[in-house]
């Protein structure tokens, strides 16, 4: 019994320190990183938006599921040489504050419109949604038709991918580890690894593919205890978001570009029960699905990325919303200030 209690004080003694070690380096961290945005207060937590550019329409960009603002870092600086370009973070990422639960798909695009509206950022919008984002964007422009004049899904998700075997692989195998990693998160665990540069292969690639400026910004967002803690409430809104989006129906005559991941991987590090091959020809399907979203659509096919394409091919998602603010800006506005896409 004595050295059982000696284990166990040994025990809670090293998670104190950890806990306090976790708490000291997010403190340090705030410190050194402040936002590079605005905080707006949207009710009942502040969201942060960081904006760049002059012009009609804007463009605003919603990240995939564990990404923040940081993720279009390579990709917003070009669009702001030509309009206004508006980057920001979900709840619980990057500097914003975490939001109450359920974490669904109808929530955040709620949350966005608030964020858009009190920060005095009118539209009309061009959507942009990576992964997770496309079904925020899709829901966003179903509440707001009359606000959005065009949409990038950029290897976005598909309402019937958990309906898929290999997806259904693919998407428990991360969920069943994130309370492990969250729990080792509030320990400081991950924030030790990371000190010794022993991150995981998915999060070297990404940091390699970003700015050097933006770099350790976005490993302070990686190791945030919150961070772990939103991906798996976003995670658990996930099969609610899914039913959301089956039911918003058609886009119309939207602008409607599809840009689908066609490179040799996929996804760095894909768990060993998911087979490759199947994966591939079963998302293929699915992206090509999207494009019947509008009747006013085409894809393209980014054939050197992984599903990080704003990191992997910066320039496909720039010149895509170039295109089509080209064409938004060629259009004759209808009376009343609406224009031709708006439903």
């Amino acid at each position: 019994m004595r050295g059982l209690k000696w284990l166990l004080g040994l025990l809670v003694a090293l998670a104190t320190i950890g806990a306090l070690y976790q708490i000291v380096g997010m403190v340090l961290d705030r410190q050194q990183h402040p936002p590079i945005g605005r905080l707006i207060d949207i009710g009942d937590h502040r969201l942060h938006l960081y904006c760049m550019g002059q012009g009609s329409p804007t463009v605003v960009l919603e990240a995939a599921a564990p990404g923040w603002s940081l993720y279009w870092s390579t990709v917003q600086p070009e669009v702001a040489q030509v309009t206004r370009v508006c980057a920001y973070d979900r709840a619980g990422l990057g500097w914003s504050e975490r939001g109450p639960l359920p974490r669904t798909g109808r929530r955040l695009a709620q949350e966005l419109h608030r964020l858009l509206e009190r920060a005095g950022i009118p539209g009309p919008y061009i959507l942009v949604g990576h992964s997770l984002g496309g079904f925020v964007v899709r829901l966003y422009r179903e509440e707001h038709p009359r606000d959005v004049v065009g949409m990038i899904l950029v290897d976005a998700g598909h309402e019937s991918e958990m309906r898929q075997a290999e997806f259904r692989s693919f998407a428990n195998a991360g969920k069943s580890m994130l309370p492990v990693i969250r729990a080792m998160a509030m320990l400081g665990i991950p924030r030790l690894i990371a000190s010794f540069d022993k991150l995981p292969p998915l999060l070297i690639g990404q940091e390699e593919k970003v700015p050097a400026k933006i770099r350790p910004m976005l490993r302070a967002g990686w190791l945030r205890t919150g961070y772990f803690a939103t991906l798996s409430d976003e995670s658990d809104g996930l099969i609610e978001t899914l039913e959301q989006v089956r039911h918003t129906g058609s886009l119309g005559d939207l602008p409607l570009v599809v840009i689908t991941a066609t490179g040799p991987v996929w996804w760095p590090d894909m768990p060993g029960q998911v087979n490759p091959t199947k994966f591939r020809k079963m998302w293929l399907e699915l992206q090509q699905d999207l494009t019947k979203l509008s009747t006013n659509s085409r894809q393209m096919f980014a054939d050197q990325s992984s599903h990080f394409i704003p990191l992997d091919q910066p320039e496909l998602v720039s010149n895509a919303v170039r295109q089509l603010i080209d064409r938004e800006r060629s259009s004759p506005r209808r009376p009343g200030g609406t224009f031709p896409a708006d439903k």
